[in-house]
């Protein structure tokens, strides 16, 4: 069985180590799995717990992106961005991670 989820912004496919730091805590290294314009999906959390509304602070590279956690769950936790991305900084961030910005497709 496919279901088809709409989405109100397009998500991009990347894979690029980054670090989760909440307050309080220490930071906790993870993988960038997929990016949008207000948000993230964020794998290789363990042992890690996140709750729900819980401020975080993604780090990618050198710049720190502020939001909240939307779910969390086996490792993997969405990160809804307090400020929406702009086209010209998610392709940054897609080529940083070495991918090219085409956003996901979805199974029909």
């Amino acid at each position: 069985m496919t279901v088809l989820t709409i989405r109100s912004h397009k998500r991009y496919a990347t894979r690029q180590p980054v670090r989760l730091r909440s307050s309080p805590g220490p930071c906790i290294d993870g993988l960038l799995i997929e990016l949008s314009s207000e948000g993230c999906r964020i794998s290789n959390l363990h042992p890690a717990r996140f709750e729900i509304a819980q401020p975080v602070t993604v780090v990618i590279g050198d710049t720190d992106y502020a939001g909240v956690v939307r779910w969390s769950h086996d490792g993997i936790a969405g990160v809804r961005l307090d400020r929406a991305l702009h086209g010209h900084e998610i392709a940054g961030l897609l080529e940083q991670g070495g991918r090219p910005a085409a956003p996901l497709q979805m199974a029909s």
